[in-house]
Order: structure tokens, then C-alpha cells, then sequence
């Protein structure tokens, strides 16, 4: 098994689109959410990607220097179709399910944390430097693979308090 990378600013999509937004004020003060990431399976489903029981890291970006993430949510707009199960969890390169642990893709459905949208684990959501934000999909080792995923958008949606904007 091996982990596939994919750097969501670099990838192409042709089928529902890549997004990559700081959300407006007004997304802001209603949600308490200030970044989204558009994930559709697209990026996710390379052909040569057939080993089953592989992941694909996803690379969403970085973080400020100086941050706080918190408050994380996974909307499943269009539930990933493939064989086997596919779970998705978020958090950074060195925790990869710190803010999400992993859940079901293969279900249109709002996912959060078992502590609502706070992050799943303190550490890691505080930083003094900055940090590699990522989305990890775990395909199913004994049936499934990425090259088998065949629909599906993923929008995940982080509150990242940028700690310099506060002194």
C-alpha cells in the first residue's frame, strides 16, 4: 500500500472543479468558518493508482505562521462512489485526522468531530510556526483503490484564526 499525493493548488479537475477560498466576512460572521477547500474525486482517482488499501494525501495548504485552527467540517456534497468503503479525515501532515477523524465518504453527509466541529486533538490546532493543512481518503485494503472512485465532492471547511492579524 502506499500514499499518493495530490497539492490541491496544482491539480486539475475536470469534471466539478477545484476551490480554494478565503470566505467573505459576512461567510465569517455567520459560520465562523474562514477558509474552504473544494475536493472533487477527479484529483483523487488517477488511473495507475490501483493498488487497494492505498490513501491520497491531499494538500490543502499552509497555515499562517502564527495560527489557531478552531473549528473544522467536512460537507460531502456528492458522496464518493467506489468499491469498498472510502473514508476521508483531516488535519495536517504530521496528524493527519487532528481536526477530523476518519469517516465515510461514500455518504452525502455533514461530517464533524465527536466534539461537533471542534478539532478531534489540541495539539497541532496551535502553531508558532506554520503548518501543512491536508485531507487524507483511505480506500479499503482488500477491495477498493483510488482509480476506482468514480463521483464524489468533497468541501472541507476550516475557522483558521491567523494570530498576527490579532496583535
Amino acid at each position: 500500500m502506499a500514499d499518493q499525493a495530490v497539492t490541491l493548488s496544482t491539480a486539475t479537475s475536470a469534471s466539478n472543479g477545484i476551490r480554494i477560498d478565503v470566505l467573505p466576512a459576512e461567510t465569517k460572521r455567520q459560520t465562523g468558518f474562514t477558509h474552504r477547500f473544494r475536493i472533487p474525486f477527479d484529483i483523487i482517482n488517477t488511473s495507475t493508482w490501483t493498488t487497494q488499501g492505498d490513501t491520497v494525501t491531499v494538500t490543502l495548504g499552509a497555515t499562517p505562521a502564527k495560527f489557531i485552527v478552531d473549528k473544522a467540517a467536512v460537507n460531502i456534497s456528492t458522496a464518493f462512489a467506489t468499491t469498498g468503503t472510502l473514508t476521508i479525515q483531516v488535519g495536517t501532515d504530521g496528524d493527519p485526522d487532528n481536526f477530523i477523524d476518519a469517516q465515510d465518504a461514500k455518504t452525502a453527509a455533514v461530517l464533524i468531530g465527536a466534539s461537533g466541529a471542534v478539532p478531534v486533538t489540541e495539539a497541532g490546532t496551535i502553531g508558532v510556526a506554520s503548518d501543512v493543512l491536508v485531507a487524507r481518503f483511505t480506500t479499503q485494503g482488500s477491495t477498493g483503490a483510488p482509480a476506482d472512485i468514480t463521483a464524489g465532492v468533497a468541501e472541507i471547511f476550516l475557522s483558521i484564526i491567523d494570530l498576527a492579524d490579532l496583535l
